[in-house]
């Protein structure tokens, strides 16, 4: 038997399991006197094994390999059995690329790596015509990314428009049981939905992204996220009109204006809600633009002291809500140091001559 051969064996008992477990565990270690063209894919093997210290061990093993040799393993040895290992393993962006690019990975491994990929790596996805054309489910998984950038989100849409026929316009509607629920007429609810103006857009605009901590999202949160990630603007909005309190709780993180503006305009949003949006210093400015000017909300007086305390609320909107403020909210408001400067000086003013009074 020549060298080779016997190295080709050893190898294969290595990966079975017939030899000690001690060889084991230092093949896993990288200790073994193995060029790394065999090494890689017996580290390989226990990455997909059973075997959690043999896992572990080899996960440490790859991880202080130079991602120069491997590209090189995943561009011109790995199989596709590998290669579906390594996008389960590998994190770095540009190794995730290179499974991506190889021949020999299968449709599956790109369906996983496209639910998670950056924006480079979904670059690479949607402009892989062969592959979506044998494998559209690729665009369904890629649909589901939560990283997904408006600019792929058109993309997709023009794939599936191109080769697969689907034109994705979006007609809004609402029964009359809905209509009911809303406290509306469906007429009262489609010239609401006409007056964001959508047939404005561009088609650059016709998707957004949502931008929602991870440790925010809850349990109950996590499939209505799944669903809102593949929604075009047009579809969130008729969300946020109509959906639950949940949804709009999501919708109000989205990075598009009108979706948000939709979120407060709901007519079913509670005054709650319009209180805890009042006081969220994460709130953008047109929110509380439209909160702060909207005669239904400013008659509490609790969404008033929260839009006043509110840093990011328009400084014009605050300086006309400040006659409205109690004498102590005004003293508080004048020693507040995140306010900004001429909201806490004419609080200051203004409860002087209160206290004058």
């Amino acid at each position: 038997m020549s060298e080779q051969a016997r190295v080709e064996a050893l190898l294969r008992d290595i990966k079975s399991g017939k030899v000690p477990r001690e060889m084991q565990v230092l093949a896993a270690k990288g200790l073994l006197p193995f060029s790394q063209d065999q090494v890689l894919p017996l580290l390989t093997t226990f990455l997909g094994g059973p075997d959690e210290e043999l896992k572990t061990l080899s996960q440490k093993t790859v991880s202080e390999y130079p991602a120069s040799i491997l590209l090189r393993y995943i561009a011109s040895s790995a199989g596709a059995a590998e290669l579906d290992v390594l996008a389960e393993t590998l994190e770095d962006p540009a190794l995730r690329e290179g499974i991506a690019l190889s021949k020999m990975v299968e449709n599956a491994t790109l369906m996983r790596l496209a639910s998670k990929a950056h924006d480079r790596l979904q670059e690479i996805l949607v402009a892989n015509q062969e592959r979506i054309l044998a494998c559209p489910e690729i665009l369904d998984a890629l649909s589901t990314n939560p990283q997904l950038t408006p600019n792929i989100q058109r993309r997709i849409l023009e794939v599936k428009e191109e080769f697969f026929g689907e034109k994705k316009a979006f007609v809004p509607s609402i029964s009359e049981d809905e209509a009911k629920d809303m406290g509306i007429s469906q007429q009262e609810y489609m010239d609401l939905f006409d007056s964001f103006h959508l047939d404005n857009l561009s088609e650059d605009q016709l998707f957004s992204t949502i931008q929602i901590p991870q440790e925010e999202v809850s349990e109950e949160q996590l499939s209505l996220l799944q669903m809102v990630y593949k929604m075009s603007v047009p579809e969130k909005i008729q969300m946020a009109l109509k959906g639950s309190q949940e949804a709009r709780g999501v919708l109000l993180h989205d990075s598009n204006k009108l979706v948000k503006e939709a979120v407060v305009k709901c007519p079913k949003i509670t005054d709650s809600e319009i209180s805890n949006i009042a006081s969220n210093r994460s709130s953008d400015e047109e929110t509380l633009r439209y909160i702060g000017t909207n005669r239904r909300w400013v008659r509490k007086y609790t969404v008033i002291r929260h839009l006043v305390f509110n840093p990011k609320t328009p400084v014009g909107v605050t300086m006309g809500l400040l006659p409205r403020m109690t004498k102590k909210d005004l003293k508080d408001l004048g020693g507040e140091k995140n306010v900004p400067d001429p909201i806490r000086q004419a609080a200051h003013r203004l409860y002087l001559v209160r206290m004058q009074q």
